[in-house]
């Protein structure tokens, strides 16, 4: 069904019981996210201390084959630990800016999927898409990496103070917090 239902609460809670299961084999994941929207465990956001090339990949493939309930995770989306891999707007900000759609996307054919995973060609049978949404190392880029800028946020604070009186529409309200 569509969320909220059983097993989108029911992830939710085991999400806390999984995370120190998964960081006794992957001491570099910083935190796991089963969302609620994604039917309790066919997506997985995971937020990575990245330490070498490859490394999201390695963490997505342990996502799938560590715990057997992982086994029908349909999408891993492995993050840097600057982002809140819990934030949509941090996790799409991620994808947005640290991806190659070629590069940094793998899917697997044939691999178990949940029988009531109707979206699935066969039953019990599915593909997997792991995105690697992390900032790159050589030899996964040739290019120079850049760096994030943030607004400074004395004048997101004096911008959001004065929208209203210099009659602009919405709330003025930063969209990218």
């Amino acid at each position: 069904g569509r969320p909220p239902d059983e097993p989108s609460v029911l992830g939710e809670a085991l999400n806390e019981v999984f995370i120190p299961l998964l960081q006794q084999q992957f001491p570099e994941i910083v935190d796991f996210w089963l969302p609620p929207e994604a039917c309790s465990y066919r997506m997985a956001v995971v937020s990575i201390k990245k330490a070498y090339p490859g490394h999201a990949k390695r963490v997505m493939m342990g996502v799938w084959s560590y715990l057997r309930q992982f086994v029908y995770t349909k999408f891993v989306v492995v993050v840097d630990d600057d982002i809140d891999c819990r934030n949509w707007n941090d996790v799409i900000w991620a994808i947005s800016t640290r991806m190659d759609p070629v590069r940094d996307v793998t899917l697997i054919e044939h691999t178990p999927i949940d029988y009531l995973d109707f979206a699935s060609p066969d039953s019990g049978l599915g593909g997997k898409m792991g995105l690697d949404a992390t900032s790159k190392m050589p030899p996964e880029t040739r290019r120079e990496w850049g760096v994030p800028i943030r607004m400074d946020q004395n004048v997101v604070d004096g911008v959001t103070r004065r929208w209203a009186e210099l009659g602009l529409p919405g709330s003025g309200k930063a969209i990218w917090k």
